[in-house]
């Protein structure tokens, strides 16, 4: 099958999954040869919806290189710090520190970005909540570039409130509770999985291509893992940052 068939193919399948909020298995699907093919199944799936890529949830893989997803289904908090989230699928959330680009992001060139001359692009650094809405069976612990094709699993981002430079200081623990429908899922501290939310988008900054536009959120890593949630949830995030947020699963109302 061509490259372009198999992109087509596995967008398609994803973006379908991701409509009835259903998961498949990753044996019924074919596996991206490389991380261009993951890349390109990532945007023919916002290409078939017409979703609009309003961030990027960027991570580092073993080898120290850059991995990343486009993020579709962004929402902001209002000015009290609450919010709705509501998809299909919503499976999990990861509280997350992010950057807003306050001017365009372009590749590189002959100089590479340092976290100063990175950090003059943001125009803000605020607190974040990720949902999962996994389209596989295994969610993550699917084979590598077919959770990448899945755009790691993202199912939407809510934009928090704004935080200070401070939360950036890298080896620290952030105060962090969160309550589910009135239980303690996690008592805390946030841990960066990096050390340090600036790594992550300093690796993403240097291997673009091309230009990020203004306005984007850069994502850089759950605080506190990925804590499963039920269909309909009440949730309730202190600490660094305070959120009250609904989440619901459409598939299930």
């Amino acid at each position: 099958m061509p490259a372009s068939s198999a992109v087509e193919t596995l967008a398609r399948q994803l973006s379908d999954a991701d409509r009835q909020g259903i998961r498949l298995s990753s044996a019924s699907l074919i596996e991206p040869g490389t991380l261009a093919e993951a890349f390109a199944v990532q945007r023919e799936t916002l290409a078939l919806n017409g979703w609009l890529t309003g961030g990027y949830k960027v991570a580092i893989r073993p080898d120290g290189s850059s991995v990343s997803a486009p993020m579709a289904h962004i929402t902001h908090a209002s000015e009290s710090g609450t919010a709705g989230f509501e998809r299909p699928a919503v499976d999990a959330l990861e509280v997350e520190i992010c950057f807003v680009l306050g001017k365009d992001l372009p590749p590189p060139g002959s100089e590479p970005f340092t976290r100063d001359t990175l950090l003059g692009f943001a125009s803000g650094i605020y607190s974040g909540v990720e949902f999962l809405g996994h389209r596989l069976e295994d969610g993550s612990r699917a084979p590598a570039l077919l959770f990448l094709a899945d755009r790691l699993g993202n199912a939407g981002y809510i934009l928090g409130e704004e935080l200070p430079a401070e939360v950036l200081e890298p080896g620290q623990d952030s105060p962090l509770v969160i309550t589910i429908n009135g239980d303690t899922v996690f008592p805390g501290p946030g841990k960066h999985p990096n050390g340090d939310p600036v790594a992550p988008f300093l690796a993403f900054a240097n291997a673009l291509t091309e230009p990020v536009a203004k306005g984007r959120i850069i994502t850089t890593g759950s605080l506190c893992g990925a804590i499963p949630i039920p269909e309909r949830a009440a949730i309730a995030i202190s600490g660094f940052t305070t959120l009250t947020v609904t989440a619901a699963s459409t598939r299930e109302i």
